[in-house]
């Protein structure tokens, strides 16, 4: 493995534990359906992960796409910061949809159903960018 393919795979693993710790701070919560869930705005904060999610796949294309399509290469100095930072990018939108869980699951006293559909999806959409190094080989 590359030193640059170590480097994203280091930075997916570390954002996919913090999924991991915001499922476990929520799921530690006790809900009380006496008190009624804070007042939130919950279809934005949907809007918000749909958006994002889609929007990682297109990003994913315009910043990665050269890599896979064999364009540009991990050997040119030059890409590897573009490598690692189109990486960065995707990756931070696909775990911004597990903050945007956290803060609806905080909002709503820990209710399972106000945050684990956002933090699922993150960790999907994370498995979804893997970033093995097979994917950033040239198709022959």
């Amino acid at each position: 493995m590359k030193p640059a393919n170590l480097i994203v795979f280091i930075i997916w693993g570390a954002l996919c534990s913090s999924l991991l710790v915001y499922a476990a701070m929520l799921s530690s919560m006790t809900y009380a359906p006496g008190k009624g869930a804070a007042s939130t705005p919950g279809n934005i904060i949907a809007l918000a992960a749909g958006s994002a999610a889609a929007l990682s796949f297109v990003l994913r294309k315009l910043l990665l796409g050269g890599f896979t399509s064999g364009t540009l290469s991990l050997d040119d100095p030059a890409n590897r910061g573009r490598f690692i930072a189109g990486n960065v990018v995707v990756f931070a939108l696909s775990e911004g949809i597990g903050a945007l869980g956290f803060v609806n699951g905080i909002s709503n006293n820990g209710r399972g159903d106000a945050w684990l559909p956002y933090i699922g999806l993150a960790f999907l959409l994370m498995l979804a960018h893997i970033p093995l190094p097979s994917r950033f080989k040239p198709v022959s």
